[in-house]
């Protein structure tokens, strides 16, 4: 066994990591946090539950009222969008630095898993959307998409089907890594928790072989999903975005999207671990160093967004062929100019000018500031990019490029309601599961307590943390 000492913080008792706790301890109290919801938590639960239930009303008036009009259901798309972005894109959190054996992860993977189960508002958002969607032969005329010699259903079918498989894959993977907790439930919790624990717990007990088939499953669960999730959004980019509009041919937009993906979800697990140890006093178990940790990767994610924009941009810039400068007219300088100039601005500029501050990383308030305003301006650079994309005329579809730019579409009272109510029915999900599991992962934080050690090192302290393979 090696070891490695890493610096980081100051000689104050906020920066210094946190002394051992013993394992029953551990278990016992991140297990009671699934049923000491405060008077606060249980307000904010009501509240977005009922603006969900809201957002719901609103989709099926909206289906019913302008089931006939595609060009106004750019806000959805742009909502599906979204919250794929984020619910898709944070299990990725609890898969890849677990597999580059970080030690910091260990305790944010639950709540990054646990996003997962957001996912079918996704999916519900999705169901309305499919049945907009133009179909792909006209008139003996096939309008331009990936399905050049599928069946009509085709875009309809595959899109619902992989999003509803990146949803079961995230599932699984929750499911993989949360048997030990089960087992820990079953043996420290009472009532109906200590009975679904000693059913999904499926007889754990910690041998080597169970924990072996363990580690596997998350292996194997985690590469699938990130397979599939690139998979999704290249579907979801390429049917409900750049097939509505004519003459938008663009090979980098899926993995410019992909990645702003993994941006929103390193994002929405800040917020979440912010709210988490703010709100269950969970500071002995979420340390400092999963917010610097995270900071330094959202930082790095943030500059990867403006390298996949830019490396889109230029081809169009530099392009300058009809269809070209019909697709900047539509996207850039069009109808959402303005959703452009913010989100660019929200996106890229304001979290690359707050989280290239150290004194920014190494806190928590600024660090989720930062992830806030990232949301917002992925909301943004959503809309401008799937609104004036749906409010292309059905009839126009079928031309080489668009010779027309559309008038800008402005959301009204239904889409305003929709987008609250699927945010927050997005986020009340993720709050009642944490009623049902630890919001932390029992054996992960008992194993970061194995593997890790407090000390003084020169004039700070310091985390030794063991390498047992």
């Amino acid at each position: 066994m090696t070891s490695e000492a890493t610096a980081h913080g100051h000689e104050t008792e906020h920066h210094a990591p946190p002394a051992q706790v013993d394992a029953d301890i551990v278990a016992r109290e991140l297990i009671a946090t699934t049923t000491n919801a405060s008077r606060r938590f249980k307000t904010i639960a009501w509240v977005l539950g009922i603006l969900g239930i809201v957002g719901i009303v609103a989709l099926v008036i909206k289906f019913l009222d302008q089931g006939n009009d595609s060009t106004r259901w750019g806000y959805v798309a742009a909502l599906v969008s979204f919250l794929l972005s984020i619910t898709g894109g944070a299990p990725m959190v609890a898969m890849a630095p677990v597999m580059a054996k970080a030690n910091w992860v260990r305790p944010v993977t639950r709540i990054a898993s646990i996003f997962s189960f957001a996912g079918v508002v996704t999916i519900g958002l999705l169901i309305p959307l499919v049945a907009m969607l133009p179909p792909l032969v006209t008139e003996g005329a096939r309008r331009r998409t990936i399905w050049m010699e599928a069946p009509d259903y085709s875009p309809h079918i595959w899109s619902t089907l992989g999003l509803v498989l990146l949803f079961i894959t995230g599932i699984m993977l929750f499911y993989s890594a949360a048997i030990p907790d089960f087992a820990a439930m079953r043996n420290h919790s009472t009532g109906w928790r200590q009975k679904l624990g000693k059913r999904l717990a499926r007889g754990w007990v910690g041998t080597d072989s169970q924990w072996r088939t363990l580690r596997m499953r998350i292996g194997m669960f985690g590469t699938f999903y990130f397979l599939v999730l690139v998979f999704v959004n290249f579907l979801i980019t390429s049917d409900f975005g750049q097939s509505m509009v004519p003459g938008w041919r663009d090979a980098i937009y899926p993995m410019y999207h992909t990645v702003s993906s993994f941006q929103a979800g390193v994002a929405g697990i800040v917020i979440a671990l912010w709210a988490a140890r703010r709100q269950m006093n969970l500071q002995k178990y979420v340390h400092m160093d999963a917010f610097w940790s995270l900071g330094r990767l959202l930082f790095a994610l943030t500059l990867l967004w403006i390298y996949f924009f830019y490396s889109s941009f230029i081809v169009f810039w530099y392009g300058r062929s009809a269809n070209d400068i019909a697709t900047l007219n539509l996207l850039v300088k069009g109808p959402m100019i303005y959703a452009f100039i913010a989100g660019m601005v929200l996106i890229w500029f304001v979290p690359w000018w707050i989280l290239i501050w150290n004194k920014v990383r190494r806190g928590i308030n600024g660090m989720t500031i930062g992830a806030v305003i990232i949301l917002i301006g992925l909301l943004l650079d959503r809309i401008r990019t799937f609104v004036p994309a749906w409010s292309v005329p059905p009839e126009r579809i079928h031309e080489k490029w668009l010779t027309v730019i559309p008038e800008t579409v402005y959301p009204n009272v239904l889409d305003i309601l929709i987008m609250i109510g699927g945010i927050s029915l997005a986020a009340v999900i993720v709050m009642l599961m944490t009623r049902v599991v630890p919001v932390l992962s029992v054996w992960q934080v008992q194993e970061f307590n194995l593997l890790a050690k407090p000390i003084r090192y020169v004039r700070g302290h310091a985390t030794l943390v063991a390498k047992p393979d």
